[in-house]
């Protein structure tokens, strides 16, 4: 159960980092997310893995806050990218602290984000 909260805290906090070509701009980021898929430094089982992604949500506003909701666990707060579109800073409201993340992708459809070797992957919901 510890490594289910400890997973669960790292993949809230797991950031992101945009790799291609041209600058990302943070509109893009503006948007609710429906986590699809996580990978974990950690072995987890499926089943781990299924009950986190359950109905967890990434919402980020276009005033610069942000909050999960679902499996990954609840957290609010606010939110920076720098001016590249590869790093997004947090800041939880809640007393998680704060993280940075790098943004592997963003796009209008994908969200991935990787935090001390952990991935998360969204999809815009529509």
């Amino acid at each position: 159960m510890k490594t289910l909260h400890r997973c669960l805290f790292l993949f809230f906090m797991v950031g992101a980092a945009l790799t291609s070509c041209g600058k990302k701009s943070p509109e893009k980021l503006v948007n609710t997310w429906q986590v699809t898929k996580i990978d974990t430094k950690i072995k987890l089982p499926e089943s781990t893995k299924n009950a986190m992604m359950a109905d967890a949500k990434m919402i980020f506003t276009k005033d610069g806050h942000y909050n999960t909701t679902g499996g990954i666990g609840a957290d609010e707060g606010t939110y920076t990218m720098d001016k590249d579109g590869k790093t997004l800073s947090t800041v939880s409201a809640a007393g998680k602290g704060s993280t940075v993340y790098t943004i592997d992708d963003l796009s209008d459809e994908q969200l991935k984000l990787t935090n001390q070797g952990n991935t998360v992957t969204c999809m815009a919901v529509k």
